[in-house]
């Protein structure tokens, strides 16, 4: 264990909390829209999207061993577990995400509202993915003695 000065520390934590990865959308035309920022979600956000998520989902993804491509070539266009409900938890964990700095959020949240099941899906399971990577720097915690 390291000690370090208290500001150190809390630089340290709160690093990561500003990481994203930039990504282009494409539209069925062929243009795109470069520069997209995607970031990472606070945890109650994330607990709050997996929540609503169906078990169906899960097992894909389990039986797939995490492997997102996988696990939707395996589910193979079978929508029956996909509800208003699994449909409104992805579109938050992307609006909560999603960011353009030429675009202001409703920008946003209507284009978010605009993808197809596909795009919508993965593009959430990916935002999920880098917020579960990105939370909780801060991993044990010990007794003073």
């Amino acid at each position: 264990m390291q000690a370090e000065d208290a500001m150190d520390f809390y630089n340290r934590v709160v690093k990561g909390t500003k990481e994203y990865k930039t990504i282009t959308l494409e539209h069925k035309s062929g243009s795109s829209l470069e520069g997209v920022e995607m970031h990472p979600v606070d945890k109650r956000t994330l607990a709050a999207v997996i929540e609503r998520l169906p078990e169906s989902l899960f097992e894909a993804v389990e039986d797939a061993e995490g492997d997102a491509e996988a696990a939707e070539e395996e589910m193979d266009g079978d929508l029956s577990g996909v509800t208003e409900e699994t449909v409104a938890a992805f579109e938050e964990v992307c609006i909560q995400s999603i960011e353009h700095p030429d675009l202001a959020p409703t920008n946003m949240k209507e284009i978010i509202s605009e993808l197809n099941f596909e795009v919508l899906f993965e593009l959430g399971t990916e935002i999920i993915d880098l917020s579960i990577e990105q939370t909780g720097d801060v991993k044990d915690f010990h007794e003073q003695g």
